[in-house]
Order: structure tokens, then sequence, then C-alpha cells
């Protein structure tokens, strides 16, 4: 679903007329919001067993807030009355929190606010505060709809009280959930008649000014999770109001790219960001095939898939480099589905060169190209191969 969500993006990249343009951002809408269903379904199964961890991840605040305040406007124009956002001069623009969740709480009490409103508006309001040197996010979505009574407002995050009781009653889900539990806040003001406000705070940090560029490694004994991720300067994510980056926008790079990936989806989306970094590519679905094409030819770079039908990328990777060719030293970068991403160590030390996660984002993608296949890389590794 995530790599259709990301088709979508491409496709609103491409010059479209104002029916296709119009479509094209309608089909995107509608994807995210059944990919923020399936996230929430997902999300309700790991609460109840204790197995909710968050996900924190740098992101560009603003964008994710036009974003859902465009969805927040079209939905409100289609009833007959106003959305509107206002972001608060507080408010920082990069940031580190859990971007899923946050989209998924947004959209879930914006969807509240217009399923009971029939005029006037729906508001969206984003600012924040640091006290103590650290960072609190709020937002308020303000609507003029019929109110709730109090009966109905004190059922509203019923479910959120029962989760917390857990706590107090010796159930103990995972370090990050707990943490989430104590810091992230909910709440509703409601008057009958004249309308609702809905609020929830949740911690995040300041993304430093200048990122590195995106590398895993393994995190120190101490660290709660098993694996560092410093992000790479990415292009802010697009406002649904206008047409998403594309990859195009990427200095371009040159090589010629093999592709071993089983799912059909993802070899075009990769397929299409690889042509528009100017990289040539071959595809193939199973790690054998990768491994015999390596033997045959000489590629400037593998992306190789971790969980294919026949062999994973560990032993595609040690097939390859137990090779005695000059192409068995051939960079191979995984692709790691995002609950593997914990594994990224494993995948360094089996042989690989670096990982970026799915769902593939294009500039993830190109920072994870860019070292092995720039111009001057290309020489260097032309004349390795020459030497043999």
């Amino acid at each position: 679903m995530k790599a259709v969500v990301a088709m979508g993006e491409l496709l609103l990249a491409t010059p479209l007329d104002e029916t296709q343009q119009r479509h094209a951002e309608t089909l995107l809408q509608s994807s995210r919001r059944l990919l923020n269903a399936l996230n929430d379904v997902l999300d309700f199964s790991r609460v109840e067993t204790g197995r909710f961890e968050a996900d924190p991840v740098a992101f560009d605040l603003h964008a994710l807030n036009h974003d859902v305040a465009a969805e927040l406007q079209a939905r409100a124009n289609d009833k007959g009355f106003t959305g509107s956002i206002d972001i608060g001069t507080s408010c920082p623009r990069h940031v580190i929190a859990d971007a899923t969740r946050l989209r998924q709480v947004l959209m879930g009490l914006i969807d509240n606010s217009l399923k009971y409103t029939s005029i006037g508006s729906v508001r969206l309001h984003a600012s924040a505060k640091e006290e103590d040197g650290r960072l609190q996010l709020r937002f308020d979505i303000v609507d003029t709809s019929v109110g709730l009574s109090k009966a109905v407002k004190d059922r509203l995050f019923q479910r959120c009280i029962e989760i917390n009781s857990n706590f107090r009653r010796g159930h103990r889900p995972r370090t990050s959930y707990r943490a989430q539990a104590r810091q992230a806040h909910i709440g509703c003001k409601s008057v009958v008649g004249q309308g609702s406000l809905y609020w929830f705070t949740l911690p995040a940090q300041h993304l430093r000014p200048e990122p590195a560029k995106r590398v895993w490694a393994e995190a120190p004994a101490a660290s709660e999770s098993t694996a560092v991720i410093q992000e790479a300067p990415a292009a802010s994510e697009p406002q649904a109001t206008s047409k998403a980056p594309g990859p195009r926008q990427q200095p371009t790079l040159s090589g010629h790219v093999l592709v071993a990936e089983d799912n059909a989806v993802n070899r075009a989306l990769i397929g299409t960001y690889l042509s528009e970094f100017g990289l040539s590519h071959e595809m193939v679905s199973i790690g054998s095939a990768a491994a015999m094409s390596v033997a045959a030819k000489t590629y400037d770079l593998v992306l190789l898939d971790t969980m294919m039908p026949d062999l994973d990328g560990i032993e595609t990777t040690r097939r390859i480099r137990a090779m005695h060719v000059p192409s068995a030293e051939v960079p191979i970068v995984a692709l790691v589905a995002q609950t593997k991403k914990h594994h990224c160590g494993t995948y360094l030390a089996a042989g690989m060169d670096a990982c970026v996660m799915k769902p593939i984002n294009a500039a993830e993608l190109h920072a994870a190209l860019a070292p092995y296949l720039t111009r001057a890389q290309q020489s260097e590794s032309m004349l390795r191969l020459i030497k043999g």
C-alpha cells in the first residue's frame, strides 16, 4: 500500500492537465486514507498485545500539517463549509517524532469534526513549546459542530483510559509505548450547540541543522534500539496543494544497476526512480537470478531485497562475495522492510555496503546510491576492475 502511495506521488510529479491533476490528487488522498486505516488496525492489535512501539523519524512538520490540511479543506469544501490551518510561529519545521501516528491522530480527530459539522468551519492549529530543554508539540482542532454532551464526551477517550489503567494493574508493554503513554495527552472540550475543541500533545526533538547522510550502524549496547539512523538532508514532504517534488530534482548519477526485488509494484517504483536519477538498470525477481547476473555481467551497484522467495539477501550476498571474479566486489545496497530495520547491522556484517528502507523514498534512495554512483566513483570502480 505504501508503494501505491509512492506511485501516486510520482504521478503528481509528471506533467498533467487540470482534470488529470485533480484525479491524481484524489487517488493519492484516497490511498493515504486507506493506508492510515490499515495502520490504525495494526496499531490497535499491537496495543492490545503490548507490542506497540513508537517509530520516531526526522520529517518536515510544516509539510505534514499542510498535507493534512489540504485533505481537510477538500473534504470540508465537499460538505459546503470551510477547512483551514494555522501554524504558530513557535512550531519548528524539522523535528524528530512518530510522524505516522501523528498523522493518524490528526486525521482521526479531523474525521470526527467533519462528521458532526454541517455549517461553519473546522480549523487545525499547530503550535509548540519548549520547557526544560524538551520540545512539546500541540495540535488543536476547533469545529462549529453540534457539540457533545457530557456523557458522550466522557466516553470519547474511554479506551485510552482503559489502556493507561493497565499500567497500574501490572500490564507492562514495551518501554517505548510506556514512554509515549506518559508523555502524550489527548482531550476534548465541547459545548452543545456551539462546537468542539479536540487537542493532543506529544513530545518531539529538534532536528539538528546539518544532518549527515543516512548511515546504518550497530547501536551502543546501552541504547534501547538496535540501530542508529542518521537522516540525510531531504527535501520537504510534498504539500497536497502542489505537485510533489520528483526524483529528477536530485543530482544526476551515472552507472548501471541490477535490481533484485520480488514485488512488481516496488520494481516499477524503483525503476522509475533510477531512470530519473540518470541510471540504467536491469530487474530480476529472485536472489539466485541476481547472483547469476553478477557472475555473468559487470554492474556498478546491486539493489538487493533482503526478503525474496528463494534466497534471502544475506545468502545472495554471500554467494556474490564468494565468486572469483572482479564483479564480486560490486557495492550492494539492501532494500529493507520497515519491520526489519533493526537487522541492518546483520546485513552490513554479511557483506552489504548500505541499507535503504522500504517503502522507497526518492531522496533516501538517492542518498544511499550517490556514494557509489557519482562519476568520480565510477572511474575508481573501473580502475579496480581493470587491475583485477
